[in-house]
């Protein structure tokens, strides 16, 4: 089957002005601003980027300085832009070409390998996608990658309009039921066919979410699959976020999406060229954790845009004659000269919390800011008390005196400015001497100061107190809870070290210092003020891993490796070890709170962990540490769902003969060894992958079971073949064509199988007459 060629050109073909809208989000009302920025067509961004192209030329604007470069070029159409390179396709030579151009250094360089008139170049870090090469035969495309760091180039499959994220790629191709969206993963090397249908196009992804635009049944809608719940969902609805039902009406139907849409993050950005009982024609933005679809700009009808999306910003195109008919010209197919560039930018709201909110004069009290990046913004506090601080997102104030305080936060942005009130936040009362039953604060440390890495042991001294929190490194955010907790100070400086205690009658606190000097010699033992030395130890609780440091001796660490994410409420959360140098792939959960950007650390260890007693059962593969963020950051008030993605090497399981079923994941918690739930995830030419869940991250140990003897399988020699995969979780068919899995073909060879089968049927039919 052919695909709708015609609508394909309609929006891929238009080209558009950019127009870029300040939507400004406060609590109580919004307000827009629209400002010109150059001309042209095909608009993309990423980050503080926006690339489009004007008669042939390429542009560049810089959101935060506000200006735009030119970029040599004279035949460039379908821009694409990751961090500081852009892609695009180009004929300045009169042949079809993709450029690939440095902004930073202004190196320019060509793809001419595999690439034809209809090749659309999208990006991720150093890899480009695009199709090319079309054939009449299966009326699909050749899908291309290329590694730019280093220059190598592959087929991926038969299919058109690739999109990538991170190492997947989406794609759409034609078979003899329609169309199929498929996915390809590059470190499996395995492709997930993920919705089939007769005209479905325009794949994009992120995460791992795809979605792609439906004209089965009318001019257009989203469609969006988790790779995750393998569930699939129509996503654009009418704009209060209902669904409608009525006999003239399909749910989630009629909006006329085109086939130009974009997702980033929880949103997902797309363009109505009419109007319907879902809305008018307009660029929309969906949101997809509130299941609700926005209109962000109104234009007339037939008018057909290009929207794209980066975090909350929405660049798109609408043409100068706003439509007028010529796009349904199939001669000219929506062709139309650019004259207006504007930015959209949907402001998440402010926010801000105190780290205690009533006490007794003289009270200390830290405020902290969110929601808003710090790069381009600053912060006006206001505390009440007649005095005001520019600390941008933090700010420490004393009141001295008792009351009741109001506190405002006004921030400035290049978006624009948000005031937050809050009335009679901060209580202040009477400073008291303590009575039976008041908590008093107080604790000690075993060092004030020392050489990183330094470890401090703390030991709360407190009257009347029935819980507590520790904050130890001056971040604001409760670091442990327990009584006498230890925490490692990984980098030198000051810091501030607040322990609060609560009661029924109410809370107390104290802040002491503790100094962190730089350590130049190679020891790996701690140093206190007074030289003596303390070594590292597993008394740290949580899964914090001391915080802002690891309790494991630095003499057991064989590497490590660090991924750094923001961490946002309600959020998918995944970090990533891309260079491949432990055995853990990623670390995986479910934000409950907003908790901002977040380290995480693999330790892949030498031998057993310090912080462990014993060893658990089973060979042992690795045994590594898992440290996220702060102590007691990743704990099931603020997370949930933690997995643990990890990969076992080919040759360990065929040199120790292990069964790669028994291959688990172990964890240690509450001085035991648990075995986790453990789910193959998939394999490559080196590592099988698997997928575990576990109840926090801790110390862990990978651990698998030799086959029996009894289990192994005596068979004639064969020829030498390539060793294909030892489980049948991984293999269907050997290389040499046999079909039939190990299991099946243990049987079949076992001595005696045959006699013992005709003693079976015999007995079955005796037992059969008998009824």
């Amino acid at each position: 089957m052919k695909i709708n060629r015609k609508l394909c050109a309609i929006a891929l073909g238009s080209t558009t002005l950019i127009i870029i809208f300040l939507v400004l989000i406060s609590t109580l009302a919004s307000a827009t601003q629209v400002t010109r920025i150059g001309n042209g067509s095909d608009p993309a961004i990423y980050g503080n980027k926006v690339v489009w192209t004007n008669s042939g030329v390429i542009q560049v604007y810089d959101l935060t300085a506000g200006t735009v470069t030119t970029v040599t070029s004279s035949a460039a159409s379908y821009p694409a832009i990751y961090g500081n390179t852009l892609v695009w396709h180009d004929e300045s030579s009169r042949t079809p070409r993709l450029a690939v151009y440095d902004i930073s250094t202004a190196a320019k360089t060509y793809i001419t390998q595999n690439v034809d008139q209809s090749s659309r170049p999208a990006i991720y870090g150093n890899r480009i996608v695009w199709s090319a090469d079309y054939n009449e035969s299966n009326y699909n495309y050749n899908v291309y990658m290329r590694d730019i760091s280093t220059s190598k180039q592959t087929k991926i499959a038969d299919g058109n309009s690739p999109d990538i994220y991170n190492s997947r790629i989406t794609y759409g191709y034609e078979d003899t039921d329609g169309r199929t969206i498929a996915v390809y993963d590059i470190n499996t090397k395995e492709t997930t066919n993920v919705h089939s249908s007769s005209q479905i196009f325009s794949p994009r992804i992120y995460s791992n979410k795809v979605i792609w635009s439906n004209f089965y049944s009318r001019d257009g809608f989203i469609e969006m699959y988790d790779l995750i719940t393998k569930k699939t969902i129509d996503v654009t609805s009418d704009n209060t976020g209902n669904t409608l039902y009525g006999p003239d009406v399909i749910a989630d139907a009629g909006d006329d999406t085109g086939t130009h849409i974009n997702i980033n993050g929880d949103k997902i950005v797309y363009s109505k060229s009419g109007d319907d009982q879902f809305g008018y024609a307009g660029v929309y933005v969906y949101d997809i954790p509130s299941a609700k679809s926005t209109q962000v700009y109104i234009y007339p009808k037939e008018t057909y845009t290009t929207p794209d999306i980066y975090e909350n910003t929405i660049v798109w195109g609408i043409d100068s004659n706003h439509g007028g008919g010529a796009a349904n010209d199939s001669d000219n197919n929506g062709i139309y000269l650019s004259d207006l560039y504007y930015i959209n930018t949907l402001l998440p709201a402010a926010e801000f919390t105190a780290n205690v909110t009533s006490g007794t004069a003289p009270l200390v009290v830290l405020f902290t800011a969110s929601g808003i990046d710090g790069v381009s913004a600053s912060w006006l506090w206001d505390f009440g008390d007649g005095i005001t601080s520019k600390n941008e997102m933090k700010a420490t104030h004393t009141f001295t005196k008792p009351g009741t305080y109001n506190v405002t936060l006004k921030v400035t942005s290049a978006a624009g400015n948000i005031s937050i009130d809050k009335t009679g936040y901060i209580k202040v009362t009477n400073s008291t001497t303590p009575e039976t039953g008041v908590p008093v604060a107080n604790f000690s440390s075993n060092v004030s100061e020392g050489y990183a890495p330094l470890e401090v042991q703390f030991n709360d001294y407190s009257q009347n107190a029935t819980s507590r929190a520790w904050d130890f490194n001056s971040d604001g955010n409760a670091d442990s809870s327990d009584p006498n907790p230890v925490y490692v100070y990984e980098t030198p400086g000051t810091y501030s070290v607040n322990l609060t205690i609560y009661n029924a009658n109410g809370f107390s606190y104290l802040i002491n210092t503790i100094t962190v000097l730089e350590n130049n010699s190679s020891d790996d033992s701690n140093s206190n003020s007074d030289g003596n030395s303390k070594s590292g130890g597993s008394k740290s609780s949580g899964s914090g891993g001391g915080g802002g440091g690891s309790p494991e001796p630095a003499k057991n660490i064989e590497v490590k490796e660090l991924s750094q994410v923001f961490i946002t409420n309600g959020k998918e959360v995944k970090f990533d070890f891309t260079k491949n140098a432990t055995c853990v792939v990623s670390v995986n959960f479910d934000a409950k709170k907003t908790l901002g950007k977040t380290t995480t650390t693999v330790e892949m260890l030498k031998g057993k962990s310090s912080l462990v007693s014993e060893l658990p059962s089973g060979e042992i593969y690795k045994s590594f540490n898992v440290w996220v963020g702060n102590g007691g950051i990743a704990t099931s008030k603020n997370i949930e769902k933690p997995t643990v993605c990890f990969k076992v090497e080919k040759s360990w399981i065929e040199d120790k003969k292990i069964d790669p079923a028994s291959i688990t994941l172990n964890s240690y918690r509450e001085k035991k060894w648990e075995q986790l739930e453990v789910e193959p995830s998939g394999k490559d030419d080196k590592f099988l992958y698997f997928t575990a869940k576990t109840p926090e991250f801790s110390s862990f140990a990978i651990t698998g079971t030799a086959k029996k003897a009894s289990d192994e399988t005596v068979t004639e020699p064969q020829p030498e073949t390539e060793t294909g995969a030892v489980n049948n979780n991984y293999i269907n068919q050997n290389e040499t064509g046999n079909e039939g899995t190990e299991a099946e073909q243990k049987i079949t060879s076992t001595p005696g199988f045959e006699i013992g089968l005709g003693i079976a049927c015999i007995l079955s039919v005796f037992l059969y007459k008998r009824k």
